[in-house]
């Protein structure tokens, strides 16, 4: 089974004592596209910084909440240095286009899919290829046999091999539900 990161935004962050400490408003990614961290809601200091929670300390992603380990987990950040993240940060994965290494494109990137089991890693994304291609043929779902080792992560698009667009499937009632 795998967890949609669409599905993880506006999730509550809770403490194990249940006291809430915001909700998930993006995913942060380190140079190899693997999560990081988790990106609350309500900066500080007029939004010069945002508050964080490293990934190696949440210790449950349930289908309802994030619980981290203490209230200790949150951090403040620079903005400045949110790097590769969703949708806030300086290079963003949603909307970044997907090509084969002969040049065809595949779509654009409107989610990402990580295993439950396997934490970090992205095993597949969900393609988009436009608002009314979604809605008459559905959104394409690129599944990572090998996880991203194949995969060429650039700041303005992302490379796959050619194999990677027969592996492909079109699922009319896509919505994040992979």
């Amino acid at each position: 089974m795998n967890r949609s990161l669409q599905q993880m935004i506006g999730l509550p962050v809770l403490l194990p004592n249940g006291k809430r400490v915001g909700r998930v408003l993006d995913i942060g990614f380190d140079e190899f596209w693997e999560a990081e961290y988790v990106v609350l809601d309500g900066g500080f200091g007029f939004r010069r910084k945002v508050r964080i929670a490293k990934w190696t300390d949440i210790l449950t992603t349930g289908e309802d909440a994030l619980v981290v380990k203490d209230k200790e987990a949150i951090r403040s950040m620079s903005r400045k240095r949110l790097q590769r993240t969703f949708h806030t940060g300086l290079i963003r994965m949603r909307e970044l286009p997907v090509y084969t290494l002969e040049g065809q494109e595949l779509g654009r990137i409107s989610d990402v899919y990580f295993r439950k089991t396997a934490g970090t890693q992205i095993a597949g994304y969900e393609l988009t290829d436009g608002l009314l291609a979604d809605v008459f043929e559905g959104r394409r779902r690129m599944y990572l046999p090998d996880g991203p080792k194949d995969l060429t992560l650039g700041e303005d698009a992302i490379l796959v091999p050619v194999s990677y667009e027969r592996i492909m499937d079109r699922d009319p009632n896509a919505e994040s539900e992979w």
